[in-house]
C-alpha cells in the first residue's frame, strides 16, 4: 500500500514530522487542515482536467488531422480511418492498462467508489498517468466513452495520492478523494455545483458541513483555474427554452417513463458486453482493439456513436437530424458504448447517456411536436430534458442530473419539467433495479454500495464464527439471592435469564443493581428476578456480523445473547470481538487487492515474480485439495508453498478474505493466493511430485 517502497521510511517520517510541526506552528486544527488542501487538490484537480483536454484534442490531430470530432468533420475523412482508427486506439490502450493498472480499465466511477469502501481511500499514483493516457487515447481515436467518468478518477487519484504522503486520517483520506471528484467533474463542466453534489451524492455519501465544506471549496477551485484560461462558458450555448402548456406536463410524464427504461437498459448493457468479451478466448490486453473494430464498422456509416458526442448533440439542436436518426443512434451509441468499455476500453459513461437522452428525447419531442404543435415546445426542449433524464436513470442520482444540466447549457426557465422528467426516469429506474451504472459494478464483486464498508465486510460472517460460550445466564425460576450471587461472582455487566427449557427469555443489567448491592437496607425486600428483567431479541446463530453491528447500536449493550432455531441460549457475542473479526477481515482484504493489483504475468495463473524463482500466485483450489484441511496438507513442508490468504465466495454473499489456519478447509471455488517457486506452484495445481 502507498506510500511505495521509494520513499524511504526516513524520508516519510521528515515528511511526517515537518507537517505536524507546520500544523502545530500555526495552530491549525484538522478541519482548517482539510480545507487548505481541498484547495490545493481545486486546482491541481482543475490543471488536470485542462491538461487531459488538451491531450485529448492533441491525439485528435494525430488519429484525425481534424481539430473536431463532428460528424461532418468525420464524414470527410476516408472510410477506411473511420473503421480502423478506433481499432489503433484500442490496440495501444488494452497493452498500457492490462501491464500497467487494471484499474484504469472501464468507466472511473466505480474504481473511485470500490476504493473508498474497500481500501479507506487509497488509490495507487500510478493510476493518474495510465488512467489519463487510455482515456485520451480511446475518446480521441473515436472510443464511444466520455471524458467525465477518467477526469473523477484522475482527480480523486490525485487526492488520494497526496493524502497518502500526508498521512492524513482515513477519514480525512475520505474527503479529499471527494475533493478530488468535486474538483474534476466542476472543472470538466465548468459546473462547481454539479461537482459538489456529484461527489457528496455518489462518492462520499455524506452531506454534512464537515465533508461538504472541504468539497465545495476545492470545486470552486477547481472552476476558477478553468475559467481563467477558458472564460466563463457553457458547454451547450442554446436558446432560451420554456413550456407552452401545462398539458405538456402529460409529454413530460411519457419522456421520463421512456428515459428511465432507456437508462436502465444502457445501464445493464456495459456489464452484457463485459460479460460477453470475457467469454471469448480473445487474450484481455487485444479485446479493445477488436472492441474498437467493431465501433469502426459502425462509424462508417453513423460516425455520430465516435468520441464524446457532445459535436453530434449540437447538430441535433441545430435541427440537422431526422425522427428516424435520432432513434437509431440512441441504439448504436448503448451499443457502441457497452462494446468499447465491455472490451476493455477506457472511459467515462456520463457523456453517452447524455448523448443517449438528447436523441431520444429530440426523437420524442419531434413525434409530439408533430400530433400536437399547439401545445408543445420545440423539439431541443426536449432534447434538453432527455439529456438529464437519462443520465439520472443511469446515475440514480437525479439531483446531480439536475443540476449538472443546468450548469451545462444555463436553462434556468425549464426548471420543473427537468426536475419533474428526470425524478420520475429515476423512479422508473429504481423500480427496474437498484443498482446504479455505477453501483452494479460494485454488486458483481460483492460489495454492497448503500451500507458502509462495516456491512460489506461483515455480511458474510455467521454469528457462530465469533460468538462465545461465557455468558452468565440463571433461570427466571430462581431466587433473588441467587441473581446476587451470579451479580457478584461475575465480571459480565449483562446478565441472560432463561426459562424452565433453558429458553432465551431477557437481560438484566448489572447497573440496575448497584443501587440494591451496595444498600444493605434495600437487600432485605423483597424482589424477584422478573423485576429486573427486560425483554430483547436475541440473535441467532446463522445471522451475520452486519445486522449484529445495527442491534449492537440499537440496544446501546456491549454484549448479546445468542440463540439456535428452537430459541434456546447457546452463546453470547461481544461488540469488541465483532470489531476484533472487522479488523481481522480489512487487513485480509488489503492484502488480497494489494498483492493481486500488482499480479501483471501473462498466463492463467496470476504470477507476480517477486525476486529470484519466487513468485506470488493467485491460483483456484485444486480438486485435490477440496474438502482437506490445511494442517493435514503440509503444504510448507512438503511442497515448499505458503498459502497467504483465501478468497472464499458464497452465494448472494460478498466474497471474504481470509488467513486460513491449520483447521481451515478448502472448498470448491476457492482463490488461493500463494507464494513459493513457480515450478513447486504449478506442481500444486496438478498435483505433481515437487522436483528436488
Amino acid at each position: 500500500m502507498w506510500p511505495p517502497s521509494r520513499l524511504h521510511n526516513n524520508d516519510m517520517r521528515r515528511l511526517w514530522s515537518k507537517r505536524q510541526s507546520i500544523l502545530r506552528y500555526l495552530k491549525l486544527t484538522p478541519a482548517t487542515e482539510t480545507v487548505l488542501l481541498a484547495v490545493v487538490i481545486g486546482v491541481l484537480g482543475g490543471f488536470g482536467a485542462l491538461l487531459f483536454k488538451k491531450l485529448i484534442f492533441g491525439l485528435q490531430d494525430l488519429f484525425w488531422a481534424t481539430g473536431s470530432m463532428s460528424p461532418e468533420s468525420l464524414l470527410a475523412v476516408g472510410w477506411h480511418r473511420r473503421l480502423l482508427m478506433p481499432a489503433l486506439g484500442g490496440a495501444i490502450v488494452g497493452p498500457l492498462i492490462y501491464f500497467l493498472a487494471r484499474e484504469a480499465r472501464g468507466h472511473g466511477v466505480p474504481e473511485v467508489m470500490i476504493a473508498v469502501i474497500t481500501r479507506n481511500s487509497v488509490i495507487r499514483p500510478v493510476v493518474v498517468v495510465v488512467k489519463t493516457l487510455a482515456s485520451a487515447l480511446s475518446i480521441a481515436s473515436g472510443g464511444s466513452v466520455g471524458r467525465e467518468g477518467p477526469i473523477v478518477q484522475i482527480g480523486a487519484a490525485i487526492a488520494s495520492t497526496a493524502g497518502q504522503l500526508l498521512r492524513v486520517r482515513p477519514a480525512q483520506l475520505k474527503t479529499l478523494v471527494g475533493c478530488g471528484v468535486s474538483a474534476g467533474i466542476a472543472a470538466t463542466f465548468n459546473a462547481p455545483m454539479a461537482g459538489t453534489l456529484f461527489a457528496l451524492e455518489l462518492i462520499v455519501s455524506d452531506f454534512g458541513l464537515t465533508a461538504f465544506t472541504p468539497i465545495l471549496v476545492s470545486a470552486v477551485a477547481a472552476t476558477a483555474v478553468t475559467r481563467r484560461f477558458h472564460g466563463d462558458i457553457t458547454e451547450f450555448a442554446l436558446p432560451v427554452f420554456t413550456m407552452l402548456s401545462l398539458w405538456e406536463f402529460g409529454l413530460y410524464l411519457l419522456l421520463g417513463l421512456f428515459a428511465g427504461v432507456i437508462g436502465f437498459v444502457f445501464s445493464r448493457s456495459i456489464y452484457v458486453g463485459d460479460d460477453l468479451f470475457e467469454k471469448t478466448r480473445i487474450p484481455q490486453w487485444t479485446r479493445p482493439a477488436f472492441g474498437g473494430l467493431l465501433v469502426g464498422a459502425a462509424a462508417i456509416v453513423y460516425p455520430h456513436i465516435m468520441g464524446v458526442g457532445y459535436d453530434s448533440i449540437r447538430v441535433l439542436f441545430d435541427g440537422q437530424l431526422t425522427l428516424q436518426l435520432m432513434l437509431l443512434l440512441v441504439v448504436l451509441k448503448i451499443l457502441a458504448t457497452a462494446v468499447t468499455i465491455g472490451s476493455g476500453g477506457s472511459g467515462g459513461v456520463f457523456a453517452p447517456s447524455l448523448f443517449i437522452g438528447a436523441m431520444l428525447g429530440g426523437g420524442f419531442g419531434v413525434a409530439v411536436n408533430r400530433m400536437f404543435p399547439e401545445i408543445t415546445a420545440s423539439p431541443g426542449a426536449y432534447a434538453l430534458v432527455g439529456m438529464a433524464a437519462v443520465n439520472g436513470a443511469c446515475t440514480l442520482a437525479p439531483l446531480s442530473a439536475i443540476v449538472i444540466l443546468i450548469e451545462l447549457t444555463n436553462q434556468y426557465s425549464i426548471i420543473l419539467p427537468l426536475m419533474f422528467t428526470v425524478g420520475m426516469a429515476s423512479f422508473v429506474s429504481r423500480k427496474l433495479s437498484a443498482e446504479s451504472i455505477y453501483t452494479e459494478k460494485l454488486r458483481r464483486r460483492g460489495i454492497n454500495a448503500h451500507h458502509g464498508e462495516d456491512l460489506n465486510i461483515l455480511r458474510g460472517i455467521p454469528v457462530r464464527d465469533v460468538m462465545r460460550h461465557d455468558e452468565a445466564a440463571l433461570r427466571e425460576a430462581e431466587s433473588f439471592d441467587a441473581l446476587v450471587k451470579l451479580a457478584l461472582s461475575t465480571s459480565r455487566n449483562v446478565l441472560f435469564t432463561l426459562d424452565d427449557r433453558e429458553r432465551f427469555t431477557g437481560v438484566i443489567l448489572l447497573q440496575d443493581l448497584k443501587h440494591i448491592l451496595s444498600d444493605p437496607v434495600e437487600l432485605k425486600h423483597a424482589y424477584h428476578i422478573l423485576d429486573f428483567r427486560q425483554d430483547i431479541s436475541p440473535v441467532t446463530e446463522t445471522e451475520s456480523l452486519d445486522t449484529v453491528v445495527d442491534r449492537f447500536a440499537q440496544t446501546g449493550l456491549d454484549r448479546l445473547p445468542v440463540v439456535d432455531a428452537e430459541g434456546k441460549l447457546v452463546g453470547s457475542i461481544m461488540m469488541s470481538d465483532t470489531m476484533r473479526r472487522y479488523n481481522q477481515e480489512v487487513a485480509n482484504r488489503n492484502i488480497a487487492i494489494e498483492l493481486g493489483a500488482r499480479i501483471t504475468a501473462h498466463d492463467k495463473s496470476h504470477m507476480l515474480h517477486i525476486g529470484g524463482d519466487n513468485v506470488v500466485a493467485e491460483i483456484e483450489a485444486p480438486e485435490w485439495m477440496v474438502g482437506r484441511k490445511l494442517g493435514d496438507l503440509q503444504l510448507r513442508s512438503r511442497r515448499n508453498v505458503s498459502v497467504f490468504v483465501v478468497k472464499e465466495l458464497h452465494d448472494r454473499q460478498p466474497p471474504r478474505f481470509i488467513t486460513p489456519n491449520a483447521a481451515y478447509v478448502f472448498r470448491s471455488g476457492d482463490t488461493l493466493l500463494v507464494g513459493g517457486a513457480e515450478k513447486d506452484i504449478q506442481a500444486l495445481k496438478s498435483n505433481l511430485p515437487v522436483a528436488r
